[in-house]
Parts: C-alpha cells; structure tokens; sequence
C-alpha cells in the first residue's frame, strides 16, 4: 500500500433479489460466492484486500 492509502472496514446487508436467477444455492454456498466474488473483484475497482481470509459473509438472519 502506498503512504496515502486509505483503511477500511466493510459491512454490507445483502439481499438476495431472485433466489431462483442464482440456482437457489444453499446458504453455505451463497456466502461462499459473495466472498470470492469479493476476493475476485476487489482489484479491478482499485482496492487491495490486506488480508483475503478476513472476507467473511454471514448468510441469514
């Protein structure tokens, strides 16, 4: 990172639309996806996940 980076820290409420446009996955595997979708994405927007095992999703309520 360089010396002007900035440091956050994300907690988004995601809804899931249309279960079926997605397969209905199982909870387990809904989370799983949003956080490699999240891993996967992150550099292409211009951020750096400083540490990738701390993307954790929590699925239900």
């Amino acid at each position: 990172m360089s010396d002007d980076a900035k440091h956050l820290t994300v907690h988004a409420d995601i809804r899931v639309a249309n279960p079926a446009r997605l397969g209905h996955p199982s909870d387990e595997r809904l989370g799983e996806a949003i956080a490699e979708l999240i891993r996967r994405h992150a550099w292409e927007a211009g951020l750096e996940i400083v540490d990738p095992a701390s993307v954790q999703v929590t699925v239900g309520g």
